[in-house]
């Protein structure tokens, strides 16, 4: 059946019924009102902050050949938490407005309204509600809620603090170049591909990650970096007035294994790792003080996946690598990353 057989009403009937709500705050969930209706004294948990975020991704600009429906509706829900994340804080509700063409099959957007509800659940998250619109192509745009003591925001880093991130980076533009054929290497391992694949469609919001940062005592700013590492550095040291000095031998990139199979040079990994989008990791900066603290050190880097890539420098010096040897040189790096306009 399509979308246009089975009508509004008849569609709004069906995603309604896959989003019962199990938390007891919510007192009117997605489709049985005009609006959600949420008990805030009990929701927040004696949270201060309420933060919201959103964002929309559209078929032609954000869903590359391959991807299911299953994790289109994946990665709806995963933008959003990810800023929820780099605000350390708890995501609570997600509303999420969907533009659909006519001729889609309902099994399609069954699988898509499966991935809204795994992503938000694998959270802790309740669908709430949204909305759904006649459109050429899949838009959807989803908002997020949450709850925090104390928000981590870009700004507040001071000179001398620690640049870090969670995880591994360039998996999701490792995945894209796989899938333009934009590798020297005539055949990727299976496994590798899946892998970078999985990343790519499926991208894990550091949730988790972003809440024992924030809770750490010593984080000062922090932001997500799925528009790129590069210009997600050049926002945070805009946002506190500072420059940037970081260690190229110190950037997480794939593993030790994936550069040895596909045979990447370290200008190739640092590329990759810089300059592509999707990488739904966390940037962060610390007071260089915790490294005397040995095992908040261990509980970063085992809860967070923490790497420590550079520091940060007076504004003047701009944002660079530093080049060791006998004498230590600076090399600019260039600030672009994914951007709509």
């Amino acid at each position: 059946m399509k979308i246009e057989e089975l009508g509004e009403r008849g569609l709004i009937e069906r995603i309604t019924k896959k989003f019962r709500i199990e938390k007891p705050v919510v007192t009117v969930g997605a489709g049985e009102d005009d609006c959600a209706v949420i008990e805030i004294d009990a929701a927040k948990k004696e949270s201060k902050y309420l933060v919201l975020t959103t964002d929309t991704l559209q078929q032609s600009t954000h869903f590359p050949d391959g991807i299911t429906a299953f994790q289109m509706g994946w990665s709806a829900v995963a933008a959003n938490l990810s800023d929820i994340a780099a605000m350390g804080a708890v995501p609570f509700a997600f509303t999420i407005s969907t533009g659909i063409p006519a001729r889609t099959e309902v099994s399609f957007v069954d699988e898509l309204l499966r991935g809204i509800e795994t992503c938000a659940s694998t959270y802790n998250t309740a669908v709430v509600g949204g909305d759904v619109v006649l459109s050429n192509e899949f838009i959807l745009t989803g908002m997020c809620i949450g709850f925090t003591n104390d928000p981590v925001r870009r700004s507040g880093a001071n000179l001398g603090d620690l640049l870090c991130v969670t995880g591994s980076l360039g998996n999701a533009a490792l995945a894209m170049k796989i899938i333009k054929n934009e590798l020297k290497v005539k055949e990727v391992p299976e496994h590798i591909e899946e892998s970078a694949k999985k990343s790519l469609f499926q991208p894990q919001p550091r949730v988790n990650e972003g809440f024992v940062i924030a809770n750490s005592g010593v984080v000062t700013s922090m932001i997500d970096i799925s528009d790129g590492l590069a210009i997600s550095i050049a926002e945070l040291t805009r946002c506190s007035n500072l420059g940037a000095e970081l260690y190229k031998e110190n950037v997480p990139v794939f593993s030790e294994e994936i550069r040895s199979r596909l045979d990447l040079s370290v200008r190739e990994c640092i590329e990759i790792a810089f300059y592509y989008g999707g990488d739904y990791e966390l940037l962060f900066t610390i007071d260089p003080l915790a490294l005397e603290d040995e095992r908040l050190m261990s509980k970063l880097k085992r809860e967070a996946k923490m790497s420590i890539i550079g520091k940060l420098v007076l504004p003047e010096e701009g944002i660079y690598f530093e080049i060791g040897g006998v004498d230590v040189e600076k090399e600019p790096i260039e600030i672009r990353g994914y951007q709509h306009f």
